[in-house]
């Protein structure tokens, strides 16, 4: 039985953080295959803080699905999605 595990980081949280790091772990010895998802430069020049937002989440789901696009979900019995801040956001519009 396949098992996957996809972790979306938040900003300035990543994977290797305690609240990922461990779930990560746990995830693994569970039996999990594990897929990061990394964001990079979410944040640009934008001064309104609520298109700032909006940008990052743009920026966000337009990279895990760029990043995801290639891996074959039906193979996994079981899928989890692990995220923290705006990496929950992102995997509930993905999902």
């Amino acid at each position: 039985m396949k098992r996957l595990a996809v972790i979306f980081p938040g900003v300035g949280y990543h994977t290797d953080k305690p609240l990922l790091y461990y779930s990560k772990k746990l995830a693994i010895q569970l039996g999990y295959e594990i897929t990061e998802v990394p964001y990079k430069d979410l944040f640009r020049e934008v001064r309104d803080p609520d298109k700032k937002l909006e940008a990052a989440f743009s920026s966000a789901f337009a990279q895990t699905e760029k990043m995801l696009e290639k891996v074959s979900f039906a193979e996994y019995k079981d899928v989890l999605f692990i995220s923290k801040s705006i990496g929950t956001v992102v995997a509930s519009a993905y999902g």
